[in-house]
C-alpha cells in the first residue's frame, strides 16, 4: 500500500470517525431532554411565564372559551371578563406546555380512528405577546382508558398517546366524545380572598332608600405596649360585652369559603340598587393609610328562587349566590357577642 493510498484512507477514517462522535452528542443531548420530561417524546416545549391568551374549543360548534392575562391577573374573556380561577390555569399551563406522548400512528387517514380530525377534536391553543402562537393542539374524542388520551399538533399528522387526564384538566365531567367546553368552569366563584391575619375592620350595612344602617362593626385593636398582640372590638361604644375572637375568625373563614353558584350577565340581570353590603378591611385604618378593602353589594333576595345577586364594588362581575349562604354573611353583632359564663350556683357541705 503507497503513501498516497494510506493518506485516503487515514481521511476516510477521521470522517467515519466524526460521524460516530456528531451522532452521539445528538444522542446524549436527546437524553438530556427526556431525562428532564420523563419518559415519552416531548411534542413541544414553551415558557409557561410567555401564554397571555388561551382558546379552548370543539371546532365552530360554538364560541371558544377565552382566557387572558391582563396586569399579571387572568380573566375569562368569554364570560364577560370574569376573574379567572388561577389554580386551574397554572394547571392547565404547567400539563401542557411541555406535554408528551407514545407514538402511536400517523397520517390524515388514521386521524378518525382517534377522533382526532376537525371538526370533531377539541382544540387547546395558547398564545404569547403579540397573538404569538405557542402551542395549537387537537385532542381526540376516542379514550384508551380512563386517562389516556389521544393527541396531535394541527400542523402535524403524527398521533400521540398521553397518560394524563385532560377532561379533567379542561373541567369537562361530561361524555367527553360530545361535550362542550364551558366557560364558567373557569372563573373564581370566591367573594372574598382574606388572610384572616391581616383583617381589620368588618362592617355589615342594609340599605332602605337613602338610609344606610349599620347592624354589625367590628374593629381589631392594636395593643400599643406590644404591637404583636391586639383585640376585637365592637365599634358600637354602648356594646357591655366584648365580642368572642373565635366567632369573628369563624366568620372570617365563613367569607373566605363561599362560592357563588355562578356568573350571569351584567346586563340581563341589570344594576339594582343594593340594600345590603359587607364592608371588610384589611391592613391599616383607615383604607386611605395603606389598607385593602373589599365591598360586598347585594339586591334584593328572591324568595321564590332562593337567590339574590351581589358583586364587588369596582368589578362588574354579578354572581349568583344561594339565599342560605346569604344568611350566613348576612351579620348582625349579636352574632359576635362572647357568651356569658355560666352561672355558678352556692356549693353544697357534705
Amino acid at each position: 500500500m503507497n503513501k498516497k493510498q494510506i493518506l485516503i484512507l487515514g481521511v476516510i477514517l477521521g470522517i467515519l470517525a466524526l460521524g460516530i462522535l456528531l451522532k452521539s452528542r445528538a444522542r446524549s443531548s436527546n437524553d438530556a431532554v427526556f431525562s428532564a420530561h420523563g419518559e415519552g417524546v416531548v411534542m413541544t416545549n414553551f415558557d409557561p411565564l410567555k401564554a397571555e391568551r388561551i382558546l379552548i374549543a370543539r371546532g365552530s360548534q360554538t364560541p371558544p372559551v377565552e382566557l387572558v392575562k391582563e396586569n399579571g391577573a387572568w380573566k375569562v374573556k368569554s364570560l364577560w371578563g370574569a376573574q379567572a380561577d388561577p389554580v386551574k390555569i397554572e394547571a392547565l399551563i404547567q400539563k401542557l406546555h411541555a406535554i408528551r406522548g407514545e407514538l402511536r400512528g400517523s397520517g390524515k387517514k388514521l386521524f378518525s380512528d382517534f377522533g382526532i380530525q376537525e371538526p370533531d377534536a377539541l382544540s387547546v391553543k395558547f398564545f404569547g405577546a403579540k397573538g404569538v402562537l405557542l402551542l395549537d393542539l387537537r385532542i381526540g374524542t376516542k379514550q384508551a382508558g380512563a386517562d389516556g388520551y389521544f393527541i396531535r399538533e394541527s400542523q402535524k399528522e403524527d398521533i400521540f398517546l398521553a397518560d394524563l387526564n385532560i377532561a379533567e384538566l379542561l373541567g369537562i365531567y361530561e361524555d367527553f366524545d360530545t361535550a362542550i367546553p364551558r366557560s364558567g368552569i373557569w372563573a373564581d366563584r370566591r367573594l372574598f380572598n382574606l388572610d384572616p391575619e391581616k383583617v381589620t375592620r368588618i362592617t355589615v350595612y342594609r340599605m332602605k332608600g337613602n338610609e344606610k344602617t349599620r347592624v354589625a362593626g367590628l374593629e381589631r385593636e392594636i395593643d400599643l405596649k406590644d404591637p404583636l398582640q391586639s383585640s376585637w372590638k365592637f365599634s358600637r361604644k354602648d356594646r357591655t360585652l366584648p365580642p368572642a375572637p373565635e366567632k369573628v375568625l369563624k366568620f372570617i373563614a365563613t367569607m373566605n369559603s363561599i362560592r357563588a353558584e355562578k356568573i350571569v350577565d351584567p346586563a340581563g340581570v341589570g344594576a339594582e340598587k343594593p340594600v345590603w353590603q359587607l364592608a371588610v378591611t384589611e391592613g391599616g385604618l383607615p383604607a386611605s393609610q395603606g389598607g385593602r378593602e373589599t365591598i360586598l353589594n347585594a339586591g334584593p333576595q328572591d324568595e321564590k328562587e332562593g337567590r339574590c345577586y351581589v358583586n364587588r364594588a369596582g368589578d362588574p362581575t354579578i354572581f349568583e349566590l344561594k339565599a342560605s349562604f346569604f344568611d350566613d354573611l348576612n351579620a348582625e353583632d349579636t352574632r359576635f357577642v362572647k357568651d356569658a359564663a355560666p352561672a355558678v350556683g352556692p356549693t353544697k357541705k357534705i
